[in-house]
């Protein structure tokens, strides 16, 4: 399982009911997580837009399903992820409505997310000179066209807002949503800048360490208030 995986899974697992038995990912991508939970022993419907994504969800197993959300039915599930697709479903309201009214009693939303509105010059600045480092160190591919979009992206503040300002929902609006719908929300800040050069390490020996360190240095600096951390965890729970 790979770092950026593991590091979703063990936030899920954590919050999963303790009855939990049927789980619904929403946004699976190409099924990385509910593969995990599928071989932890969970019955996991993964759902995802991109007939590609779910074509390689299905090769690991998973029981993947090209299918939009809102729209998706299924039945009731016990909890119901949406692993960094919430910000661009709309609408919110219905997404989030839909999501309270598919949950068993006691059922739960989980959803990790970015609040990408939260970021500012100081933690850019850090980021950008972090990505300097391990360029130097040869962990990153420096000539990679993926490489040098993550630079574009966050060179600037203003940059940053116009790549990321295009109909994406802010974390503060999920939050909102989640709790109009289902009451009291857990919110926690997490890490989330390694996931933009998860794609860019060029070895596999220290691919882990990189990433884990990488995650660990924002996860500190945050708590300390040097930078902002870009990631937002979001639980929510159906009342009986």
């Amino acid at each position: 399982m790979q770092f950026e995986t593991r590091y979703t899974y063990d936030f899920v697992k954590r919050f999963l009911p303790a009855e939990c038995q049927r789980i619904l990912e929403v946004g699976c991508g190409t099924g990385e997580l509910a593969a995990r939970l599928a071989k932890a022993g969970y019955s996991v419907v993964a759902i995802d837009s991109d007939s590609d994504s779910i074509a390689a969800a299905q090769r690991l197993g998973v029981d993947g399903r090209v299918a939009t959300w809102p729209d998706f039915q299924d039945g009731r599930f016990d909890a119901i992820l949406f692993t960094r697709s919430l910000h661009h479903i709309h609408p919110l309201d219905e997404s989030v409505r839909r999501a309270a009214n598919s949950l068993v009693d006691r059922g739960r939303v989980i959803v990790e997310d970015f609040a990408y509105e939260s970021v500012d010059e100081r933690t850019l600045r850090w980021f950008i000179s972090a990505l300097c480092l391990l360029e130097a160190t040869g962990a990153l591919a420096g000539s990679d066209e993926l490489l040098e979009r993550v630079r574009s992206k966050a060179e600037t503040l203003k940059a940053w807002r116009q790549n990321h300002e295009n109909e994406l929902h802010t974390a503060a609006k999920i939050n909102i949503e989640l709790e109009k719908r289902l009451g009291h929300v857990i919110r926690a800040d997490t890490a989330y800048y390694f996931r933009y050069v998860a794609n860019t390490i060029t070895g596999t020996e220290k691919r882990e360490a990189i990433l884990q360190a990488f995650a660990k240095q924002e996860e500190m600096l945050s708590v300390d208030g040097s930078i902002i951390a870009l990631g937002r965890r979001f639980v929510a729970e159906r009342a009986r």
